[in-house]
């Protein structure tokens, strides 16, 4: 009895590993291949990418540069492109902000907001150095979350942080 248990759990193991190797095969014959190597947007990480302008019809004036930073810093980090800033570049950047609002809804004794919701929404524009066409569009990309912050700022920049990520995962995708 020892035997038959232990040939079938070897028969059971050579399945499984049967199983593996051709579900590689057909994930790798269909082009899929990890998030870190797929190319983004721009082709290659050494085209060179500026912002343009960041339109902000809020009443915010600090969100203008922490979108630029923040979409800097996150291009940097996933390697899309080089960042530069001025002409000439590869490609230009331009971001429409639809909306943006903070509200408090909680408050403690002395009046100071515990709770706040923040909604962002915008599109990023890229256009081509060369001929200044439009070269690819985010579609207008918006996330709502609500924080525990006694700082309406810091909630502001938090959702701006994860909409940007959301923007820049989207230039990673080629189809």
């Amino acid at each position: 009895m020892w035997l038959q248990t232990s040939k079938n759990s070897v028969a059971g193991v050579v399945r499984l590993v049967l199983l593996v190797l051709t579900a590689t095969v057909l994930l790798a014959g269909c082009g899929y291949q990890f998030a870190g190597k797929e190319k983004g947007i721009f082709g290659d990480p050494r085209s060179t990418i500026r912002m343009g302008s960041v339109e902000n019809p809020t009443m915010y004036a600090w969100l203008p540069p922490k979108i630029r930073s923040l979409m800097r810093d996150e291009i940097h980090k996933r390697n899309l492109a080089s960042w530069v800033d001025s002409s000439p570049s590869d490609y230009t950047m331009r971001i429409v902000i639809d909306e943006f609002m903070l509200r408090s809804h909680m408050r403690d004794s002395d009046d100071k907001t515990l709770i706040y919701s923040a909604s962002l929404r915008f599109e990023a524009i890229v256009y081509s150095g060369q001929t200044n066409r439009v070269f690819w569009r985010s579609g207008k990309e918006s996330l709502s979350r609500t924080y525990d912050s006694k700082n309406e700022q810091d909630a502001g920049t938090d959702i701006t942080q994860l909409l940007v990520q959301r923007v820049c995962d989207r230039m990673r995708h080629s189809f």
